[in-house]
C-alpha cells in the first residue's frame, strides 16, 4: 500500500485537532482527504468526480449519469444480471437508433420496443437497492449533485459502519449498470419542468447562455430539451469510462473515526477503482465585451424595474480573487455598510446587490438593482451604482474599513470550519477545483497581506467599461411543454428481494454502539438570569468566535407584524448613533447583528470574536435599548412588501402553499393574517418600535456559544441587556386547529403558465396524546412517504415517473398540548397532462395502504439513523435543548422513539393508518394548467371549488 500523507493544521491561532487534515493518496491515483472530528456521532462521506455539465455540454449527460449512479450495479440491484444485461443492451441499441430517428412516428415506435424491452428487463430489478443498503448501514442524507466542473455523491453515516459504506460506495463505482432508463429519463424531464416554472429559471438560462457564450458553462447543467429526449446510453457509458477513473475522483471523510484505523478499509475498497487519466480539454476564453453591450430579458413581475451590470469576473485558483472579495464585500457586506447597501438605506435605490462567484475556469461577476418603483431611470439607477464602484477605485475608503472587511473574511473563513458538514463542504469544493489543503490555508494569508492599492486596482481591473447591460422587460419564454408518454408504467417484480451481494454483506461483522442522546445537565449548562430569561451556554471548541442569540417567545402567527418589525431593525441607528455610525461600529469590531422572525419567535442574531465580545454586546444592548425610529426608512419596507406581493404569484410553489393554508385554517391562514400593502403603507417607526418594546418585555431564551465562561457571559449580559424589561411570561403556543371536512374536495387555483401541477392532499388525523401514536407515526411517515424506499417515492417517481418531488407524512401537534390532533399531508409535482395519473396512484396509496412487512427494519434503522446523524453541533446544542424543554420534555425524546418502535411492526403502521388516515376524507389542493388537465375527471376526486388570488393572500 501507497499512502503519501499530508497533515496540516489548519489555523495556527487554534489547536482544536477537529481542524486538523490528512490528505492520502492510493496507488491507483484516488485522493483521500480525512477529518477526524468526535464533536458528532456520524461521519459524512463523498466521492468527488472532477466531472460536470461543461464536460458534456448541453447533453445532460453528467447529470443524467448522477441519476443513474442510484440504480445499482451488476452486483448490487438484480437477482440476475447475466439475464438482465442481455436486454439493457438491446434497450441501449435501441435509444441510439432513437437518437438519429427524426420521424414521429418511428420514434413513438422505438420508443414502445424500449418500453416493452424495459417491462422484460424489470423481471431482474431490484428496485432501490442500492438505497436500502445505505440505510441499512447507518446511512442518511444520500443524495447527489452536479454541477458545471463537477459531481458529487455523498451521504451521513454511522461511524461503525465504515467497512459496509466503504464497499458499497467503492463497488457503486465499479460497474454502474443503466437499468429502469426509460422511467429515470421522464424523472428528469419533470426536473426540468420543475425547473422552467421557477419564477427566475428561464430568466437565467437565457442571462448565461449569453454571458458565457462560447464557453461550454453557457449551457445548462440539466441539458436542453432536444438531447434529453435523444439520449445515448453508449455515451453516457463512454463519459463513465473517460472520467470516473482514480486520479479524477476523491474520497472525502469527516467525522467520528479513526485515521489510522479506517486507513487499510479505504485502501482495501477504494483501490479497485480503475487508475487512468480523464480527458482534459482546452479552457475556452471568454472575450471580453465591446463597451456596453446590452440586452434585454422576460421576467413576469409588471411594475418592477430590474437590471444587471455583467462584468468578467475571476476562476477560482486566480491571484486576484482574495482582492476582488474585499472590493465587493465593499459594495455590500454583512453589517450593510457598504457603498451599494448605503444606496438603500439612503433610500436612492430599492436594491443593489454585488455578485461574485468563481467556478473552475470562470467567473461571474455582476450587479443586480432594483431601480425605484416610481420615476427612477434605468439610466439614473445605473449612474449611481458606477458612483459607488468609482469610489473603490480611487480608493475613497478608511483604513478602518478595509482592515474591518480583512476581518469579516478571515470570520466567514473560520466559521464555515466549526462543524462537520461545513467542513466536508469546503474539502469537496476544494478538491473540484484542484486546489489542495495548503492552497486553502493560503487563502487567509493573503487576506491579511492585502493593501489598499490591491483593491483599487483589482476594481480597476474587473469593473471596467466593458460589460453586459441587461434590462427588464414583462412578458414570459414559451415553455417545452412535453407530452406525457403513452408508455406502460414499470414495475418491477422484485421490490422486496435481496441481492447476493446484499447476502455477502450481511456476513461483515458490525461494533454494536449505542446511539448518542444530548443529556439536558450535562452538554448545556443553564442559568435562570431573572424568572423570564434563561441563559444557555455552550462551549466552542474550534474557534474563538461566539455567537449570541435571543430569542423571544413570540412569533408572526400571533403578531404578523413582526415579518416588518424585523426587517424595519436592519435599516436603523440609535439616539446617540446614526446607522452607518452604529454598523460600522459592528464591523470594526469583527461583529453583525441581524434579525428575523419566524412562526413563534422573534430573533436577534449577534456574532463576532469573543476577544471583543464585551464591546459588543455593549452595543447591541445599546441599541436594544435605545433604537431611534426613522419613517423615511418605513419606505423600504413598503417598497420591499410592494416587491414581493408583485412576484408572488408568478412562483406556483408560493401559490400552492398559500392555498394550503387557507385549506388547512381557513381565515387562520397566515397569507390573510398579514398586513395587506394598504395597511403597511400606513405603517409608522413609532409603531413598529412599540411593537419591539413589547417584544423585549416577553419571554426569552439567551443563547450563548463561545469560548467565554458561563459567568463572563451571565455578568456581561446583565450590564448590557435590558433584562429587567422581561417580564411577561410567553401564552401558550399560538396554535391553529385543522380544519375539519365531512367529504372530499378539490380547491383548485388556474395557473396557465405552469408546465407542472403540484398537488397536496390533506386530512385532519385524531388526537395524539399518547406515545404509542406519537411514534407510530414516525413509523408510517418514513414508511409512506419520507424516504427514497417510501411507498409514494417507489410507485410514483421509482416506478411511473410521475413526479420528481413527492412526499407523504404524519405531522404531529406540539407535545405539551394535549387533545390536539394531527394532519396527514402528501405532495407531489408533476407535468400538467400527468396530473390525474399521478393523483390516481396517489390516492390509491393514500385509501388502500400496500403492506409490506419486509420494510420495517429498514423503516426502523432509517430512523435509528436519523437520530444519530442529527446529533446537534456545538452550535445547535443549546437550542435544540431549550426547543424541548419548551415542548415539554425533561430528556431527550429520541431516547424514547427508539425505545418505542423498537417493538413495533407492520401492525403498528397499519393500526395507525386506519385509524388516522384511511377513512378520513381527502382534501385535494391543487395548482396548475386547467387546460392540460380533464376538469370533469378530475371531480372524480371531490367538488371542484376554484379560487381565486383575493381568497388566498390579502
Amino acid at each position: 500500500m501507497m499512502l503519501f500523507a499530508n497533515t496540516t493544521n489548519l489555523l495556527a491561532a487554534q489547536n482544536s485537532k477537529a481542524l486538523e487534515v490528512k490528505e492520502y493518496k492510493l496507488e491507483n491515483g484516488l485522493t483521500i482527504w480525512l477529518n477526524e472530528d468526535h464533536s458528532q456521532p456520524k461521519v459524512f462521506g463523498a466521492v468527488v468526480v472532477k466531472a460536470g455539465a461543461k464536460d458534456c455540454p448541453d447533453t445532460g449527460i453528467a447529470h443524467y449519469f448522477e441519476h443513474m449512479m442510484f440504480k445499482g450495479t451488476d452486483k448490487i440491484g438484480t437477482i440476475d444480471y447475466e439475464a438482465e444485461k442481455i436486454l439493457l443492451d438491446s434497450i441501449s441499441e435501441k435509444y441510439d437508433e432513437l437518437a438519429i430517428t427524426e420521424d414521429e412516428e418511428a420514434r413513438t415506435g422505438i420508443q414502445q420496443e424500449i418500453n416493452e424491452l424495459s417491462i422484460q428487463s424489470s423481471d431482474y430489478v431490484i428496485p432501490n437497492e442500492f438505497n436500502r443498503l445505505i440505510s441499512k448501514y447507518g446511512g442518511s442524507g444520500l443524495n447527489a449533485a452536479t454541477s458545471y466542473d463537477a459531481t458529487i455523491y455523498f451521504n451521513t453515516f454511522s461511524p461503525q459502519y465504515m467497512t459496509q459504506w466503504a464497499e458499497i460506495n467503492s463497488e457503486r463505482l465499479l460497474n454502474p449498470v443503466f437499468r429502469l432508463f426509460q422511467s429515470e429519463l421522464e424523472t428528469v424531464y419533470e426536473e426540468k419542468n420543475m425547473y422552467g416554472d421557477f419564477i427566475g429559471g428561464p430568466v437565467m438560462d437565457r442571462l448565461l447562455a449569453r454571458y458565457f457564450a462560447p464557453h461550454p458553462y453557457a449551457y445548462p447543467i440539466i441539458g436542453s430539451t432536444k438531447n434529453l429526449k435523444n439520449p445515448r446510453l453508449t455515451e453516457m457509458r463512454k463519459f463513465f469510462e473517460e472520467y470516473y477513473v482514480a486520479s479524477n475522483m476523491a474520497l472525502v471523510l469527516s467525522g467520528d473515526f479513526d485515521t489510522e484505523a479506517v486507513l487499510p478499509i479505504l485502501e482495501r475498497t477504494f483501490s479497485r477503482i480503475r487508475p487512468g487519466e480523464a480527458p482534459r480539454k482546452d479552457i475556452v476564453t471568454l472575450p471580453s465585451f465591446k463597451g456596453k453591450e446590452k440586452m434585454k430579458v422576460k421576467f413576469p413581475v409588471p411594475l418592477v424595474k430590474v437590471m444587471g451590470l455583467g462584468f468578467r469576473g475571476v476562476p477560482a485558483n486566480h491571484e486576484d480573487q482574495a482582492a476582488l472579495a474585499i472590493a465587493v464585500n465593499m459594495l455590500n457586506n454583512a453589517n450593510g455598510t457598504g457603498f451599494l447597501d448605503k444606496l438603500m438605506v439612503d433610500r436612492k435605490i430599492t436594491a443593489c446587490m454585488a455578485l461574485n462567484e468563481s467556478m473552475n475556469e470562470a467567473g461571474i461577476l455582476a450587479v443586480a438593482v432594483v431601480p425605484k418603483l416610481m420615476l427612477q431611470t434605468y439610466g439614473g439607477a445605473e449612474k449611481l451604482v458606477w458612483r459607488e464602484i468609482n469610489r473603490i477605485k480611487e480608493g475613497d475608503f478608511t483604513d478602518e474599513v478595509f482592515n474591518s472587511l480583512k476581518q469579516e473574511q478571515r470570520r466567514q473563513y473560520a466559521s464555515s470550519l466549526e462543524n462537520i458538514d461545513s467542513r466536508a463542504r469546503i474539502m469537496m469544493s476544494l478538491y473540484s477545483q484542484g486546489k489542495s489543503w495548503e492552497d486553502y490555508l493560503q487563502e487567509v494569508t493573503k487576506i491579511d497581506a492585502l493593501t489598499r492599492e490591491d483593491i483599487m486596482q483589482v476594481a480597476r481591473k474587473y469593473f471596467s467599461e466593458n460589460y453586459l447591460c441587461v434590462t427588464k422587460k414583462t412578458g414570459k419564454y414559451p415553455k417545452d411543454n412535453l407530452k406525457k408518454p403513452d408508455f406502460t408504467p414499470v414495475v418491477p417484480k422484485n421490490s422486496e428481494a435481496s441481492s447476493e451481494y446484499a447476502k455477502q454483506l450481511e456476513q461483515m461483522p458490525t461494533q454494536t454502539v449505542e446511539p448518542r442522546f444530548i443529556d439536558f445537565e450535562k452538554d448545556v449548562q443553564i442559568t435562570k438570569l431573572n424568572p423570564l430569561a434563561t441563559l444557555y451556554t455552550t462551549t466552542n471548541p474550534v474557534t474563538d468566535i461566539f455567537s449570541l442569540n435571543l430569542i423571544y417567545q413570540v412569533g408572526t402567527l400571533e403578531q404578523p407584524q413582526l415579518n416588518y418589525l424585523a426587517n424595519y431593525l436592519q435599516f436603523l441607528g440609535t439616539d446617540s448613533l446614526s446607522f452607518q455610525d452604529f454598523r460600522t461600529r459592528l464591523q470594526v469590531l469583527g461583529s453583525t447583528m441581524s434579525f428575523e422572525a419566524n412562526d413563534k419567535q422573534f430573533v436577534i442574531r449577534i456574532t463576532g470574536f469573543d476577544n471583543h465580545f464585551k464591546e459588543t454586546v455593549l452595543l447591541a444592548g445599546d441599541f436594544i435599548t435605545h433604537v431611534k425610529a426613522d419613517d423615511k426608512q418605513i419606505r423600504q419596507v413598503v417598497n420591499d412588501a410592494k416587491v414581493i406581493e408583485k412576484a408572488f404569484f408568478e412562483s406556483s410553489d408560493n401559490i400552492a402553499n398559500a392555498l394550503l393554508e387557507k385549506v388547512k385554517y381557513g381565515e387562520r391562514s397566515r397569507y390573510l393574517r398579514k398586513l395587506s400593502l394598504s395597511e403597511i403603507k400606513k405603517l409608522k417607526g413609532k409603531d413598529l418600535l412599540a411593537i419591539f418594546a413589547n417584544v423585549r418585555q416577553t419571554e426569552c431564551d439567551l443563547h450563548y456559544c463561545g469560548t467565554l465562561s458561563s459567568d463572563q457571559v451571565e455578568e456581561q449580559l446583565k450590564a448590557s441587556i435590558p433584562l429587567k424589561e422581561i417580564t411577561i411570561a410567553a401564552g401558550s403556543d399560538y396554535y391553529r386547529d385543522p380544519e375539519v371536512y365531512d367529504k372530499s374536495v378539490v380547491y383548485f387555483m388556474d395557473m396557465p403558465t405552469a408546465s407542472q401541477s403540484i398537488v397536496y392532499g390533506f386530512a385532519k388525523g385524531e388526537v395524539t396524546d399518547d406515545l404509542w401514536s406519537r411514534h407510530a407515526s414516525r413509523l408510517f411517515s418514513v414508511y409512506f412517504g419520507g424516504d427514497m424506499s417510501s411507498l409514494m417515492f417507489q410507485e410514483i417517481r421509482e416506478f411511473r415517473s410521475l413526479a420528481y418531488r413527492v412526499s407523504g407524512r404524519y405531522l404531529l401537534p406540539p407535545h405539551k398540548l394535549e387533545g390536539k390532533a394531527g394532519e396527514f399531508v402528501t405532495m407531489l409535482s408533476t407535468q400538467s397532462d400527468k396530473t390525474l395519473d399521478a393523483m390516481e396512484v396517489m390516492s390509491s396509496l393514500i385509501s388502500d395502504m400496500p403492506e409490506k412487512p419486509d420494510r420495517i427494519s429498514t423503516v426502523k434503522q432509517l430512523i435509528t439513523n436519523q437520530v444519530n446523524n442529527d446529533y446537534p453541533s456545538f452550535r445547535e446544542l443549546s437550542e435544540k435543548v431549550a426547543g424541548y424543554k419548551r415542548n415539554g420534555f425533561e430528556s431527550d425524546p429520541n431516547e424514547a422513539l427508539l425505545s418505542g418502535i423498537s417493538d413495533m411492526d407492520m401492525k403498528d403502521i397499519v393500526r395507525f393508518y386506519r385509524h388516522n388516515i384511511r377513512l378520513k376524507p381527502i382534501v385535494y389542493v391543487i395548482v396548475g394548467n386547467s387546460s392540460r388537465i380533464d376538469m370533469k375527471k378530475l371531480a372524480e376526486y371531490g367538488e371542484i371549488i376554484r379560487l381565486r388570488k383575493k381568497d388566498i393572500y390579502k
